[in-house]
C-alpha cells in the first residue's frame, strides 16, 4: 500500500489555544515519542517509502494511537468514523477546518506529517510519494540530518532574544524558545511561515515566537540578538525553483556567505551565531582562503568545522534526486549542473558547521578552520562553547604564564597505539591521542609528549615537566621550550589538556 500525498494544507487558524488543544488530544491518545516508539518501534527513516508497509502491519489494531500513527506518520487514509471515535467528532471537524485534514469518501488524510523531537510536536510537509511526483518549490522539509545536527550543536544559554534565519518548520526557533525570552523566526517562503506559526501555537510558544515573512535578516533590520541560528538553503547549485534547497540565485555559496557577513550586525556583544553551510571548492583556491573572505574584519571569533567533501558530480547527483524531478528530465538537469560547475571552476563541495561569537569591541576576531572527520554524535553546544573558552585562555596566556600553569589531562583523553609484529614481538610504530566524545580527530604524539601529558596532574607547573624533558635530552630548557609550548598549546586547543580552574 503506497502513501498518496494529499492536497497542500493551508494550516489557517484563528485561535492559537485551539491548536494547542490538538497537542493535548494527541498526547492523551499516547501520540508521544515514547508511545510511538513502543507501538511502531525505532526510527524507520532508513526504509524510506517501505516504512509504510511496516507501520501498517504494526498499527492494525484500531486503537486511537494506531489510528493516529497511520494518519500522521504513515500518511494513509483512515475512516473518518474511526478517527472520530478515537479523538471526538468536534476535533476532527476543527482539524479539517484548519486544513490539517483532507476529507473524501468517508475517509480523511493528514495534509502534513506530525513528528516528535523531544517534547516538541511539529508539522512538516510529506515527502513525495514517488520520485516522479516532484517536490513543490515551497516545500517545508522535515527533520533532516543537518536540522538535527544544528539543534544538537547550538550553544544554549538563557538569553533575552534569539533569531532563526530561514526557519522552515520552526524547529530551531522552538528549541531556542526554551531558553530565550523572545524568538524571531524569518523565512522567505510564505508556506514555511504559516507552518512555523502553526507549530509555535501547537507547542504553546506562540507568545514567545514571532514568525515573519522576509528574506534572511531583512525583517529584523536594526535588531540585535544573543543567539542567531540558521539551517539555510545552502545547496551550491545553478538557479532553481526549490526554496528549501538554494536561495542564492545561482551565486555559488551566496546564502552562507551572506549570513556570515550580515550576522555580526545582528549580534549582541558575546552573542553566538551558528549555521550549517555548504561552500564551493574552486579550482586553485584553498578552502580556508575562501572561507576567510566570508568573515573579513567581522569583529567575531569564528570556528569553521569542515565535516565532509563531495566531488561535484556526486553532489549534483544527490541533490537532483532530492529535487525529485521527473526521471526523464534527470539527465538534462544533471548536465545543466555540471556545465554550471565547470563555468565556475567548482571541483567539489564542502559541508560544515560555522560558529561565530561577537567580540565586545570592534577588533577583528580570530578564524579557526578545522577538519573533523571522526564521529561526533555525542558532542553538543557545550563542547563548542568549551572550545571557545580554551581559545580565549590561550589567547590571554603568554608563554611565561603557560610555563607556570598547572595543566590537567582531560578525563576523556584516550591514547591509542598501533603495533606491528617484528621477530615475534609487538613493536609500537605510532600513537594517537583523542578526546572521547568531543569535537576532535585523533592526533599523533611522540613518547616524550606522552609522558608530559600523563604527568599533567593539575598540581605540577608545566615548567617543571619541561625541565625534566630537557634534562632527559641533555639540553637547556630554552632549547626545548619553544617546540614543546607549541605542542602544548595545540593539546589545550583540542581539549586534551585543560587549563587551571
Amino acid at each position: 500500500m503506497c502513501r498518496i500525498v494529499p492536497p497542500r494544507p493551508s494550516l489557517s487558524f484563528d485561535d492559537p489555544g485551539e491548536v494547542a488543544r490538538l497537542r493535548h488530544v494527541l498526547r492523551d491518545a499516547g501520540y508521544t515519542p515514547g508511545g510511538i516508539e513502543a507501538l511502531a518501534g525505532a526510527d524507520l527513516t532508513a526504509l524510506g517509502q517501505r516504512s509504510v508497509a511496516v507501520l501498517l502491519r504494526r498499527t492494525a489494531g484500531g486503537s486511537p494511537l494506531e489510528t493516529l500513527v497511520r494518519l500522521f506518520m504513515a500518511g494513509v487514509a483512515v475512516p473518518r468514523e474511526m478517527l472520530e471515535r478515537s479523538v471526538g467528532t468536534a476535533h476532527v471537524a476543527r482539524w479539517a477546518s484548519w486544513g490539517l485534514l483532507a476529507a473524501g469518501a468517508g475517509e480523511v488524510r493528514a495534509t502534513v506529517q506530525l513528528g516528535c523531537h523531544g517534547e516538541l510536536l511539529l508539522a512538516t510537509d510529506w515527502g513525495p510519494a514517488t520520485p516522479s511526483a516532484g517536490t513543490p518549490p515551497d516545500y517545508v522539509m522535515g527533520f533532516s540530518p543537518s536540522t538535527l545536527t544544528l539543534a544538537r550543536m547550538t550553544v544554549r544559554r538563557p538569553s533575552p532574544s534569539a533569531l532563526d534565519v530561514g526557519s522552515g518548520s520552526g524547529l530551531q526557533a522552538l528549541l531556542a524558545a526554551a531558553h530565550c525570552e523572545r524568538v524571531v523566526a524569518t523565512d522567505l517562503n510564505p508556506r514555511a511561515v504559516r507552518v512555523s506559526r502553526f507549530n509555535a501555537a501547537l507547542n504553546e510558544m506562540d507568545e514567545r515566537v514571532q514568525c515573519v515573512e522576509g528574506d534572511m535578516f531583512a525583517p529584523v533590520a536594526g535588531q540585535r540578538f544573543e543567539l542567531v541560528v540558521s539551517n539555510p538553503p545552502f545547496v551550491v547549485a545553478p538557479p532553481g525553483a526549490h526554496m528549501f534547497m538554494s536561495g542564492a540565485g545561482g551565486a555559488l555559496d551566496g546564502v552562507c556567505a551572506g549570513i556570515a557577513r550580515s550576522a555580526p550586525r545582528h549580534l549582541a556583544a558575546g552573542g553566538w551565531c551558528q549555521f550549517l553551510a555548504n561552500w564551493a571548492v574552486v579550482r586553485g583556491q584553498d578552502w580556508r582562503e575562501r572561507l576567510a573572505s566570508w568573515f573579513g574584519d567581522s569583529a567575531c571569533d569564528v570556528w569553521v568545522i569542515r565535516r565532509e567533501r563531495q566531488p561535484a558530480d556526486e553532489y549534483a547527483a544527490l541533490w537532483i534526486e532530492t529535487e525529485r524531478d521527473d526521471a526523464a528530465e534527470y539527465s538534462a538537469r544533471f548536465d545543466d549542473w555540471m556545465r554550471w560547475y565547470d563555468a565556475h571552476g567548482v571541483e567539489a563541495v564542502d559541508y560544515g558547521l560555522v560558529t561565530m561569537r561577537r567580540r565586545g569591541d570592534e577588533s577583528a576576531g580570530r578564524l579557526r578552520c578545522d577538519d573533523v572527520r571522526g564521529a561526533w554524535d555525542s558532542a553538543d553546544g557545550d563542547d563548542v562553547a568549551a572550545a571557545f573558552a580554551r581559545h580565549d585562555w590561550l589567547e590571554s596566556t603568554g608563554d611565561a604564564a603557560l610555563l607556570d600553569a598547572c595543566l590537567r589531562v582531560s578525563d576523556d583523553a584516550r591514547l591509542g597505539r598501533e603495533l606491528v609484529a617484528v621477530r615475534g614481538e609487538w613493536v609500537p610504530v605510532s600513537a594517537r591521542l583523542r578526546v572521547d566524545g568531543g569535537i576532535d580527530d585523533a592526533g599523533g604524539i611522540d613518547p616524550h609528549g606522552e609522558r608530559i601529558v600523563a604527568a599533567c596532574d593539575g598540581r605540577t607547573p608545566l615548567r617543571a615537566l619541561l625541565q625534566d624533558l630537557a634534562d632527559t635530552l641533555a639540553a637547556p630548557l630554552d632549547a626545548v621550550a619553544p617546540d614543546a609550548l607549541r605542542a602544548v598549546r595545540a593539546l589545550v586547543e583540542r581539549g586534551i589538556l585543560l587549563a587551571p580552574g
